[in-house]
């Protein structure tokens, strides 16, 4: 099963049941409050799931790098 076949008209319910089914084949774990949580926000139009395992951590030093990459180009 492939999140991308589930849309937005789906039922928050089929969302939920889908994101814990990717996430049991994928081996990884999600709990049922955190996939509802998901499927809440999927459902709104805020999460996209192709980028969530990327935007659920903070990182410094990545960021800081775009940022001198960033004004290096503007400066340019």
């Amino acid at each position: 099963m492939f999140f991308k076949d589930v849309d937005r008209t789906a039922t928050k319910s089929s969302i939920k049941d889908a994101l814990l089914t990717i996430a049991a084949e994928n081996g990884e774990l999600l709990s049922k409050s955190r996939a509802d949580a998901l499927a809440d926000k999927f459902k709104r139009g805020e999460f996209d799931p192709m980028l969530a395992k990327f935007i659920q951590y903070s990182d410094p030093t990545g960021e800081q790098a775009t940022r001198r990459v960033d004004n290096e180009r503007l400066a340019a």
